[in-house]
């Protein structure tokens, strides 16, 4: 019963699928994803003992994971009780190290040529050096629940979150104007969970009650693309005019804008009804990945189809809440109890690496 109340917490925060109409899980899809997961050979605890750990302030367990960012050779994973996860050349290793912070971190993105940026559940902002490491808030929206954010460049960036919130910074983070949708008709402000920043002009944002929404100026004025035609929408990725959002219930988008630059908008079969979680795409978008509840779905000739797992993970009983494609090609998920999957490329298998917690400090 603790791991299913568990699952409901966390359901509850990705999806907030309660809130809106004709968007609610498939009945008994969840439950499947709350039985035992058994990770155990996918996580190293280089720890000794309860009594060792207690008295050096250390996690026992790995936490939740939501976000992935790669730059370069440093990989960075986010998530729960402000957890970060880094690889540092080597994407078979990672270290566990300190955000400063006990927020769950939600969203994490590059900043080109800038380290790292993170948002949290309770509205702050945080950012990291080239290496993911020294973490500090840089900005807080007292009260608001931030789901994602993403860079066009070193000093252009954009922030979602709930009650339609959008954030923006043109001086890399250290001011942000908020705004949000000019000609959103709903009774409610929709939650807002994944934004595309494509350049210092145009973004791409996506959340509650179905909506896609996009900026041509630089994010003076955001319009609705659509709304109410789709399950909410959970994440979205962009390269160059076309991409893809991915929601509740299997929902999958496919994105294109025209010359323009008017977005249009195509669902997309997929054969399942589980809740898409996150996706990423290749800058060339020849390549692309989707995470959700007990699926990896890599995108082939044909379309997107279930990606090569190695045998010692048992996907059908968990999910990925994070996804990202470097640009070498390296492709790593990132979910459930601390759950990181590798590949040399979205084509290939992914297998489990193991996260050391010796260095995790909880912040009180």
């Amino acid at each position: 019963m603790r791991a299913f109340s568990k699952w409901e917490t966390v359901q509850h925060r990705l999806t907030d699928a309660t809130r809106t109409a004709g968007s609610r899980p498939a009945e008994g899809a969840s439950r499947r994803q709350v039985l035992a997961l058994g990770l155990g050979a996918a996580v190293a605890v280089a720890l000794t003992g309860k009594a060792k750990a207690a008295e050096s302030g250390l996690r026992l367990y790995p936490d939740a994971l939501f976000g992935i960012a790669v730059d370069g050779g440093v990989a960075v994973a986010t998530g729960y009780h402000g957890a970060v996860a880094v690889a540092d050349g080597d994407p078979s290793k990672w270290l566990s190290v300190s955000s400063g912070s006990d927020d769950l971190l939600r969203r994490v993105v590059r900043r080109p040529g800038a380290g790292f940026v993170a948002v949290s559940h309770r509205g702050r902002i945080l950012e990291s050096n080239l290496q993911g490491r020294d973490w500090r808030a840089i900005h807080e929206e007292s009260g608001l629940y931030l789901r994602a954010v993403d860079f066009a460049s070193e000093s252009t960036g954009w922030a979602v979150g709930h009650e339609g919130a959008i954030l923006m910074t043109r001086d890399g983070g250290k001011s942000w104007l908020r705004s949000e949708i000019s000609d959103y008709a709903g009774r409610d402000k929709p939650r807002l969970s994944g934004i595309a920043a494509i350049d210092e002009k145009r973004a791409v944002a996506v959340g509650e009650f179905g909506v896609v929404a996009a900026t041509e100026d630089g994010g003076q004025v955001w319009k609705v693309v659509t709304e109410q035609a789709h399950p909410s929408l959970l994440d979205v990725a962009i390269a160059g005019d076309r991409g893809y959002a991915v929601g509740l219930n299997g929902t999958l988008l496919a994105l294109a804008a025209d010359a323009s630059g008017r977005w249009t908008v195509e669902p997309q079969a997929t054969g399942t009804t589980q809740h898409m979680l996150c996706v990423a795409i290749s800058a060339s978008g020849r390549e692309a990945l989707i995470g959700g509840n007990g699926l990896l779905l890599t995108l082939g000739k044909s379309g997107f189809q279930a990606a090569a797992i190695a045998p010692q993970v048992q996907l059908n009983y968990t999910w990925l809440g994070g996804a990202a494609l470097a640009e070498d090609g390296r492709a790593i998920a990132v979910g459930q109890g601390g759950l990181i999957l590798v590949a040399d490329n979205a084509a290939g298998t992914f297998s489990p690496a193991p996260i050391s917690l010796a260095t995790r400090e909880v912040t009180q």
